[in-house]
């Protein structure tokens, strides 16, 4: 790719934007300070004017007056600028670590003429962003930029490319310089709305509630207002990043990528709950990056992924408050600029970090201040379910022995009647209280570890990746949880369960001799 800056069409339509940005904040203050002096004002004005003829409404009037003053003071306190105290949202990623990386940044910078970011940070979201933080509205504040693991991940270079290029577009078209004005003017607003809303236990005089339910009103219609303008601004904004990252990177990168992040954003909560947390659980450290990768490569998960994406593309729909357009508004922008193509790179993005292990490291250290400083063991994906798996389900049934005694496969129908004592015995997780539906589907996943591991014990093999999970003997494979699940609800017969064992080759097996085996 060329370090040379690169010739941009200009977008007049964008200065306006601007302009109506700025107009937005300057209008939301001054809106604010006028309704705080005719708060202050009008009850004074109309106390002086009934002093004389109405002395009955003398006292009403002063309270109000009274009352205005404070709710005056209130919202003029609520636009005092308060300093931006910028939390770092993920560990900082160092040039002299990660050379390639500050590589692709360079060239990026230098074919928009834009100056780099001063910090660049590893997020654990499908997400990157790019903004100028810290000072007070904008003054002394600098630049930074986070990259997201999950995009590291999915996308390749040429995609990833794409990415960096559409954030330093906001940089290039004056976005972030924007921010911070239209970010203080927001928060100022909501502050408001939360001090007039904390005094609202005073105000429940009859006059004086009318004048705290109005100026709540007035206000809460003010930001609905505000929001509308400046998230319209905000896609605009984002059709033209859209535009800067194909000229720098080529359309058909940019169009991929936007697939393919809208698709991380998808399934990396899910990849994170149900595939990292348990293994980092037991003490290990996963490929996080490698696995993400492969989770989304898994059959059934790429199904669910893809019938997702399409239904965004053919439902998704403009909000007035949503700051970003729709996935095929901005496919469909991208079309019409009939850009050139650009020669892909097909590497994995990942490639961009000389060290991703040690980057996953710092990341998991920043989530978790407690983490080891002789580090987690760290365990490949293709061993994650001989070395964890395996010995935490032997773990589970040795900690509930309670509900695997004299039980052994075929009987598990006879458990039916006594699904509530079991699950009474359910521990709950540190800091929360399981629900009785949520006991039960433990219940029901215990049980099915005692099945896994007497299918194990029998000859059937574990096949434990990333979005894929099953038992396997020749050509025949099995997911017992499920299987357990429907002889629990009833949905498999006494009977038919009982055969379905001697299928198997698990009958008389006693789980409780499954667990781990005491230390000599």
């Amino acid at each position: 790719m060329s370090t040379a800056p690169i010739a941009i069409p200009p977008r007049r339509s964008l200065i306006c934007y601007a302009i109506l940005a700025i107009l937005t904040v300057f209008a939301s203050y001054v809106f604010v300070v006028l309704l705080a002096l005719a708060c202050a004002i009008l009850p004074v004005l109309a106390l002086a004017a009934t002093l004389s003829e109405h002395m009955n409404f003398f006292f009403q009037l002063l309270i109000l007056s009274l009352g205005g003053i404070f709710v005056a003071c209130t919202l003029l306190y609520s636009l005092v600028p308060t300093r931006d105290e910028f939390v770092a949202p993920g560990p900082l990623l160092e040039r002299t670590v990660h050379p390639r990386l500050f590589a692709e940044l360079d060239q990026i910078a230098t074919s928009l003429n834009e100056t780099l970011p001063g910090e660049v940070y590893l997020i654990g979201a499908a997400n990157a962003f790019v903004a100028n933080r810290g000072g007070i509205l904008g003054f002394g504040s600098r630049r930074v930029m986070a990259l997201g693991l999950p995009l590291l991940a999915a996308l390749t270079v040429s995609e990833m490319r794409a990415v960096l290029a559409h954030e330093f577009g906001h940089y290039y078209g004056g976005d972030t310089r924007l921010i911070p004005w239209v970010y203080k003017a927001q928060k100022a607003i909501v502050r408001a709305l939360e001090n007039v809303g904390s005094i609202q236990d005073g105000f429940q005089n009859g006059i004086l509630q009318v004048l705290f339910t109005l100026v709540f009103g007035i206000l809460k219609g003010t930001f609905g207002v505000f929001l509308r303008v400046v998230n319209f601004i905000s896609r605009k904004q984002e059709f033209r990043a859209d535009e800067l990252a194909c000229i720098v990177a080529g359309a058909s990168s940019h169009e991929q990528g936007l697939r393919k992040v809208h698709s991380a954003t998808m399934a990396w909560p899910s990849y994170w709950q149900t595939e990292v947390v348990p293994v980092l659980g037991r003490g290990c450290a996963p490929e996080i990056g490698d696995g993400f990768c492969r989770y989304l490569k898994a059959p059934l998960i790429a199904g669910q992924v893809s019938q997702l994406l399409e239904k965004e593309l053919s439902e998704g729909k403009t909000a007035p408050f949503d700051s970003h357009p729709p996935l095929r508004e901005r496919l469909n922008a991208i079309d019409q600029l009939q850009m050139d193509t650009r020669p892909q790179d097909t590497r994995a993005a990942s490639t961009l970090l000389d060290t991703a292990q040690t980057a996953e490291e710092q990341f998991l250290r920043f989530l978790n201040p407690e983490f080891p400083e002789a580090g987690l063991r760290v365990v490949t994906w293709d061993n994650v379910g001989q070395e964890v798996m395996i010995p935490a389900w032997k773990s589970t049934v040795s900690q509930y022995a309670m509900i695997f005694s004299d039980v052994t496969p075929e009987l598990l129908p006879d458990l039916m009647p006594k699904l509530g004592q079991l699950a009474a015995k359910v521990r709950d997780p540190v800091g929360r209280i399981l629900t009785g539906q949520e006991r039960l589907q433990t219940v029901a996943t215990i049980l099915g570890i005692g099945v896994q591991l007497a299918l194990l014990a029998n000859g059937w093999e574990l096949v434990n990746l990333p979005g894929v999970f099953y038992l396997k003997r020749g050509e025949e494979t099995i997911v017992p949880e499920n299987e357990v699940i429907a002889v629990l609800s009833g949905k498999t017969s006494r009977d038919a369960w009982v055969a379905r064992c001697a299928e198997l080759g698990i009958t008389h097996v006693a789980l409780a001799s499954l667990g781990e085996r005491p230390a000599a």
